[in-house]
């Protein structure tokens, strides 16, 4: 039924002719001059009501209605990236929300943040066109932020900064294998130039202070890979923010990280006496180890334990944490602890036939290789769904599978490092049982790696499952 507005006051006979009624008293002008019978005149409280219901059916069935709604590969990989990447797993990228929402994007913004969309969403769900997709981005991506950087300004700004943290970011989920440290470090090397020529004003913005952080740590883990000191310029920007992060256990451990660097290249280097080294890297791990002690409360685990054995815990029990960012906090102390001891025990060696001393450090320092390699695998069970006591795990599949994702370095590292021999064997089934249940293709890969015993450095495994895009 359609509604057609109130009737009209004329008589029938103007309504037929379609006249203008005068309605006049006795009979209308209209039909006195044409000698009709006026038939007098209808009252206005009724509404004028017509049935349209098959006239509506009818257009209803001549519509085109689309089956489905078609959303593009570009559109698909940038929603993952924000939800699951920007807003939900790297938290200091959440300033990215911010300023992409902006109406003026900067070009070089958008195509870096499409390069970073793509890669993301290929190497989370195992899209090929995503992945060549994502390269021709980041290929077009490339000469926006040159041109940008020709503009002092523009050069300046927090999206061509940004920019840069994210074409990195693309380089790092894209790696399959290590590249020389020019490529390597060439962004977060470009980034530091960029900061230098910032105004200081701009360190002290919520967004300088985020991408401050970013490039901090990001510029630290390519120094650990590939095994150069960290440059004067890095240690001005954290000199520049250290007060406000000073309290945070994770900025704390960075620094002890700035140390290690200096240990391995002196034990590498042989300039100086090994049972020196052997001093130096000790007091070092008494520093991490000071600072686990000093952990906040609510940054401890709580242990729980198991009435019967299960086959995704390697004890009787396992530790529970109160989040993703502090269990992978934990394990980055444990892995730099499990490095340290690893080079103890070696140099100890050389000089355990002089002096019997030395083999009491060298097995002091395998156990507690073999601690840390337990601990590390305590932390894991969390992420795994059990129906007898509440976990971390996600329900989410995509939020599962990158909580997943950061327990791989960590327990290839427990892996390779413990002398015990239960220890491997479970991590080998518990990375066969993640890629298998979460789709973790690599965590398949690093399996192999362990079982066939190979000696190459940790570090590239670190960089085959992407650095730190997914385990900084």
């Amino acid at each position: 039924m359609v509604y057609c507005g109130k009737i009209s006051k004329a008589c029938l006979q103007c309504r037929r002719r379609k006249l203008r009624c005068d309605l006049k008293r006795e009979s209308c002008g209209q039909c006195t001059r044409a000698n009709l019978p006026c038939t007098g005149y209808r009252g206005t409280d009724q509404l004028r009501i017509r049935d349209e219901s098959q006239a509506t059916r009818q257009r209803a069935l001549l519509r085109t209605v689309p089956r489905s709604i078609t959303v593009t590969i570009d559109e698909r990989a940038r929603n993952a990236f924000f939800t699951y990447y920007v807003l939900g797993f790297a938290k200091t990228y959440d300033v990215l929300d911010m300023l992409y929402s902006r109406s003026s994007l900067d070009k070089h913004l958008k195509a870096s943040v499409d390069a970073a969309s793509l890669a993301f969403f290929s190497s989370q769900f195992h899209c090929l066109e995503a992945a060549n997709m994502g390269w021709n981005r980041y290929l077009s991506a490339l000469p926006l932020l040159n041109q940008a950087l020709g503009s002092t300004e523009t050069a300046k700004s927090d999206s061509t900064l940004l920019s840069t943290l994210l074409l990195d970011l693309f380089e790092k989920t894209t790696s399959t294998a290590p590249r020389s440290i020019e490529s390597w470090m060439g962004h977060v090397n470009g980034a530091l130039a960029l900061v230098k020529m910032r105004d200081a004003d701009q360190l002290l913005t919520h967004v300088g202070l985020r991408l401050a952080v970013r490039l901090c740590t990001n510029l630290l883990i390519s120094c650990v890979i590939a095994d150069e000191p960290v440059p004067p310029a890095w240690n001005d920007l954290r000199c520049a923010i250290d007060p406000l992060f000073n309290h945070d256990p994770k900025w704390n451990i960075s620094a002890l990280v700035v140390k290690f660097l200096g240990v391995r290249k002196t034990f590498k280097d042989g300039v100086m006496p090994p049972m020196e080294v052997v001093s130096l890297a000790a007091h070092l791990d008494n520093e991490f180890q000071v600072l686990a002690w000093k952990m906040p409360p609510k940054w401890r685990s709580e242990v729980i334990h198991l009435e019967n054995p299960a086959d995704d815990c390697l004890d009787c029990h396992f530790d529970r944490y109160l989040d993703r960012f502090i269990t992978q906090t934990w394990n980055v102390l444990r892995i730099m602890r499990i490095l340290l001891n690893d080079m103890i025990v070696n140099l100890s060696l050389k000089a355990a036939g002089e002096d019997s001393f030395y083999t009491i450090v060298s097995d002091n320092a395998a156990q507690q290789m073999d601690n840390l390699a337990r601990e590390i695998c305590a932390s894991a069970p969390q992420y795994l769904t059990r129906t007898d006591y509440p976990t971390l795990a996600s329900k989410d599949p995509a939020a599962e599978r990158m909580q997943c994702y950061t327990l791989i370095f960590p327990l290839y590292t427990a892996g390779r490092y413990s002398r015990q021999c239960e220890v491997k064997p479970w991590i080998v089934g518990r990375l066969a049982h993640l890629s298998d249940v979460t789709g973790i293709k690599k965590a398949s890969a690093v399996s192999e790696f362990l079982q066939r015993e190979e000696r190459t450095s940790p570090w590239v495994v670190y960089t085959i499952l992407g650095s730190y895009a997914f385990a900084a």
